[in-house]
């Protein structure tokens, strides 16, 4: 009997904040579909922490993504999708994506050594540009990386930014409901801390129609009196417009961003998802597309946005 899998989709959209040019976006996303062996796909988030100090991050969040798009890729692959090897092995993917980030960013700069302003604003901080804590500390990000199986999902997680699960009930949840008290106040864990591993969250399960992961400029766009409820919602709508009009919800997602920024954080934001696509119209319950393609953008301007 021939297995026939399910359809799978895959999303980013990324857009410079109001108060960034689009030369100096800080954020990062990726989003791949397996080419062979699995079902499946992932969603990387980045997110460079910006400030003086951290005046390479742009190039760590890009970084992030590229080293946990190779692991998590060989990750899924090496563990077949099975739930107690995902469980068992997500620390250690967790400690090399951490490696994988600080060789990358010692080849950078052997590449691209500092330049003197930028040894300059060392000096500001007191940080020694021949120290690689301290060279790390220059291309700080978080980062969030989120996977879907037929039949597994997993999340890894440092830093602030948000990832939503949908379940195959139909209900969106956040996807790691453990907090992280020190993300407050501005502040943020990050892949140039010396305690990174202990710093990185995960979660995983099973059957689920769909993953997304952000950075906080989109999560901070929604009015969250609750608001987790709002944000996840709009996830939950997210889903049925690439169900709905798959050719045209990616590109209106796209257009839509730098609006939801201006009118919310005004900082970068960054969004991608893997969605399963024939289990999202099941639980959907939503008919065959009509002819006309839908302004996927009338929903976002009407929800739970900051306006």
């Amino acid at each position: 009997m021939v297995k026939i899998s399910r359809l799978f989709t895959h999303f980013k959209a990324v857009a410079p904040g109001s108060s960034h040019s689009e030369q100096n976006c800080q954020d990062a996303a990726e989003a791949v579909l397996l080419e062979e062996g699995q079902n499946a796909g992932i969603a990387l988030v980045a997110d460079g922490h910006g400030s003086r100090r951290h005046f390479r991050s742009a190039a760590g969040a890009k970084l992030a993504v590229e080293i946990a798009k190779s692991a998590m890729i060989r990750f899924i692959q090496d563990t077949g999708g099975n739930l107690k090897k995902i469980g068992e092995n997500l620390k250690p993917l967790k400690g090399h994506i951490i490696y994988r980030w600080r060789e990358a960013v010692l080849q950078d700069i052997r590449s691209h050594p500092f330049s003197e302003e930028e040894i300059g604003i060392c000096a500001e901080y007191t940080m020694n540009p021949g120290d690689e804590n301290d060279q790390a500390a220059a291309y700080g990000s978080t980062l969030i990386g989120a996977a879907l199986g037929e039949a597994f999902w997993f999340v890894i997680q440092i830093g602030d930014g948000e990832c939503v699960v949908i379940t195959d009930q139909g209900k969106a949840e956040i996807g790691i409901a453990e907090k992280d008290k020190r993300l407050a106040f501005g502040r943020t864990t990050s892949l140039c801390n010396a305690d990174a591993l202990e710093s990185f969250r995960h979660n995983f399960g099973g059957v689920i129609a769909g993953i997304t992961v952000a950075s906080d400029g989109v999560a901070d766009s929604f009015i969250r009196n609750d608001r987790e409820d709002k944000y996840t919602d709009f996830n939950l709508k997210l889903l049925e417009n690439f169900v709905k009009f798959p050719a045209a919800a990616e590109q209106e997602l796209r257009d839509f961003l730098p609006k939801l920024s201006a009118r919310g954080s005004k900082d970068d934001v960054a969004l991608a998802g893997v969605f399963d696509l024939d289990l999202g119209k099941r639980i959907l319950e939503i008919p065959p597309p009509p002819d006309d393609p839908a302004v996927y953008g009338d929903y976002c301007r009407s929800s739970g946005t900051a306006d």
